[in-house]
């Protein structure tokens, strides 16, 4: 496709203006310099009206519309004035290549410096910039060639109000969004809830909102920390410092710096969580960076004590400013913003994923229409894995939040929230147990290991259609066990009641997560994580006594049956014998197809009586 631009003729004379016109010119620049642009643009319109080919007064407009930041405007005026002459006017010719640039209008850009290097300018240094910016357009053709499209979608006029708002952010439940607000020079922290038609229907502000900045912010998956960048406080270490505040009794604390393991004299900022809830990230321009503001991680090593700061890395980081990393809730996708001169704008937005060896992959140019010319505001994503909040501005020069479909290729992977609730069977009173999960099938290891709060409630993240084994654990109880089928709804909720070790004699525990081969008794790998919590609640409770049992379903006859499971009750007893269990502690039996627990008709039945399970002798 070839562009052309509108080339005014080499023979232009200056339109002679009355010196009065010129004086009021002056007068009206003055004016929008000192805050009265709207009057200034009044002035200066009556003057184009009397003299349309003055060519000063239409270079002046386009300036004030610029600053003002409404760049289309700004356009049409050198257009306009370019029309009526360009030879006079190369350097104006190459101002409106770069806000061509800035409006996503690369063919527009090249064709203006193409046309000016065609003029021959006798000014060496700004046909070296036209050259130079050329160049670098053309090398990023990848980046603004793009067969993707996108829908922005602006928020509710009840949160992109008239003042700026930024960094929205989902909850877990994908009902409640986070974002910071700036009124004036003052930000603040403010929860938009949303019903299940996605309607807006209450705006809360953050209880401890104060003359101080609070922004930047990030939740915890569970939805109970919240941790924010704010300014300049007494009790602050640098310019920006992260602080803390959780829930407790359903309200949200005090927030307290989070001291030196974060934040240092330099400016430390836009934190946001990881998969597991015990991995930070953020920003930072402390010392020892690759660039300006690095990514960099801190992980928890036990109650309030944490990791030193630890940089991204190369994958991540560059010699620019890599900031507001968001990691989506799969825990294998992140989404950051970089400055640097191989990107279609100020910032761009970059993503990088986990390979198969756990660490991220180098990062990548997201490209047009994500990126444009302009700088982008950070970008976050729906648990949907499709949906994703961007922060861009507007022709009236605020930041307000959009919401638009990821292309496909950028997407993550959808996930569920998931809700535990732990008691004490007999008591019902709640539990501080842990729990863990691992996907079955995929791998055997851990993906999620946490504490309950007081209240014995948990929130974790699953993927949607995938099987999860689950497992609980506290002091005093007997390990429990579950086997999450996949299921594709947002959100599910499991009530567990844990059996206290005192009144556990006899009590059958089915081992959910316990497989093996087909038609065989050797254990396979997925089994690893329950057959070690077996392992480690024998050891924590030594004087314990268990009988390690085998069914099977009614399939095949039923000597083989009996043999089978016979076999694959031994299969876990040697795993704990080879792991230094006492053999006086262990036994093993098998009873084939005599003890169905449901209807071997069904395909689902049969796999409920296919089980391992153990009984407490003592």
């Amino acid at each position: 496709m070839s562009i052309t631009i509108c080339i005014g003729q080499g023979d232009y004379v200056p339109t002679k203006v009355p010196a009065k016109f010129e004086k009021e010119l002056a007068e009206a620049v003055l004016m929008a310099n000192g805050g009265q642009a709207e009057t200034a643009i009044s002035m200066i319109e009556d003057m184009i009206d009397k003299y349309p080919t003055w060519t000063t007064a239409r270079k002046e407009l386009s300036k004030i519309y610029y600053e003002l930041g409404q760049k289309q405007k700004a356009v049409d005026q050198l257009e306009a004035m370019l029309a009526i002459d360009t030879t006079s006017q190369l350097p104006e010719l190459y101002s409106l290549g770069r806000i061509y640039e800035g409006i996503s209008e690369p063919e527009k850009a090249l064709a203006c410096y193409d046309a000016l290097l065609k003029k021959n300018p006798a000014d060496k240094a700004l046909a070296d910039r036209a050259t130079a910016s050329k160049l670098a357009l053309e090398k990023k053709r990848d980046l603004w060639k793009s067969n993707d499209a996108i829908q922005l979608q602006p928020f509710d006029s009840d949160i992109n109000t008239p003042n700026h708002e930024f960094l929205g952010r989902w909850m877990l439940d994908g009902q409640t969004m986070v974002f910071t607000r700036r009124v004036f020079t003052q930000e603040d922290i403010f929860f938009a809830s949303f019903d299940s038609t996605a309607g807006l229907w209450r705006i809360e502000e953050f209880t401890f909102n104060s003359p101080q900045n609070e922004g930047a912010h990030a939740l915890s998956p569970d939805g109970n920390y919240l941790i924010f960048s704010s300014d300049n406080r007494q009790d602050g270490l640098g310019s920006s410092d992260l602080y803390l505040s959780f829930k407790q009794n359903g309200q949200w604390t005090r927030p307290t710096n989070m001291g030196p393991a974060f934040n240092n004299a330099a400016w430390d900022g836009q934190p946001c969580f990881g998969l597991d809830g015990l991995t930070l990230f953020y920003a930072s321009a402390r010392p020892g960076g690759m660039g300006g503001r690095d990514i960099w991680y801190v992980y928890q090593l036990s109650a309030g004590k944490w990791s030193n700061p630890i940089n991204a890395g190369p994958a991540i980081n560059s010699a620019g400013d890599d900031e507001s990393p968001f990691v989506h809730y799969d825990g294998q996708t992140m989404y950051f913003m970089r400055n640097s001169k191989e990107g279609l704008g100020g910032y761009d937005l970059y993503i990088t994923r986990k390979g198969i060896d756990g660490k991220w992959q180098k990062a990548e140019n997201m490209g047009s229409p994500i990126n444009t010319g302009a700088d982008e505001g950070a970008l976050t994503v729906h648990p949907n894995g499709k949906t994703a909040i961007i922060t861009r501005m507007t022709e009236d020069a605020k930041n307000d939040l959009f919401e638009f479909e990821l292309p496909e290729k950028f997407r993550s992977a959808p996930l569920q929230a998931l809700t535990v609730t732990i008691t004490d069977q007999g008591t019902a009173q709640p539990i501080r147990a842990r729990i863990e999960l691992f996907e079955i099938g995929e791998s055997d290891t851990i993906r999620f290991s946490q504490w309950a709060d007081n209240d014995g409630k948990i929130s974790a993240v699953t993927r949607r259609n995938v099987s999860y084994g689950l497992m609980v654990s506290a002091d005093g109880y007997i390990m429990y066990s579950a086997n999450l089928e996949p299921d594709t709804s947002s959100r599910r909720e499991l009530d567990i009641k844990m059996i206290p070790i005192a009144n556990a004699q006899e009590k059958v525990i089915v081992l959910q997560n316990i497989f093996f081969e087909t038609g065989s008794a050797e254990l396979l790998p997925t089994s690893d994580p329950e057959l070690n919590k077996l392992l480690w609640t024998l050891r924590k409770n030594t004087e314990m006594k268990i009988e390690i049992r085998g069914h099977t379903d009614n399939e095949g006859d039923d000597k083989s049956n009996q043999v089978l499971s016979e076999a694959r009750a031994k299969a876990v007893y040697q795993y704990l014998l080879g792991r230094g269990i006492d053999g006086g502690r262990l036994s093993y039996k098998g009873f084939g197809e005599t003890q169905p627990i449901a209807d071997n008709k069904t395909e689902k039945g049969r796999k409920q009586n296919r089980r391992t399970e153990f009984t407490i002798i003592k």
